[in-house]
């Protein structure tokens, strides 16, 4: 069975990965800067706004479903599993 911690660790995982690979992006939705805003994502996604901000922010634990982050996945052009990854984005 898993845990609840587990549980918080998978979210925190993918609130974090969406909102990098959102921010560092070259998917043909990107703007210049290789950024792509929140709506954006949510339009391309079709999902509420909210729901995105949710989803990225640390202090709402946003349920969805694995349908969601695949539309997210599939937008941004990441692999569908780097969501659940732990990343080191520092490097």
């Amino acid at each position: 069975m898993i845990t609840d911690e587990e549980v918080n660790k998978i979210y925190s995982n993918i609130s974090k990965n969406v909102k990098y690979f959102r921010i560092h992006n070259n998917s043909k939705y990107a703007d210049e800067y290789g950024r792509i805003t929140q709506e954006k994502l949510a339009e391309l996604c079709d999902v509420s706004l909210s729901l995105i901000a949710n989803i990225e922010s640390k202090k709402v634990q946003q349920t969805f479903s694995i349908a969601v982050i695949a539309s997210i996945s599939k937008a941004l052009n990441i692999p569908f599993e780097e969501f659940f990854k732990e990343q080191d984005f520092t490097k």
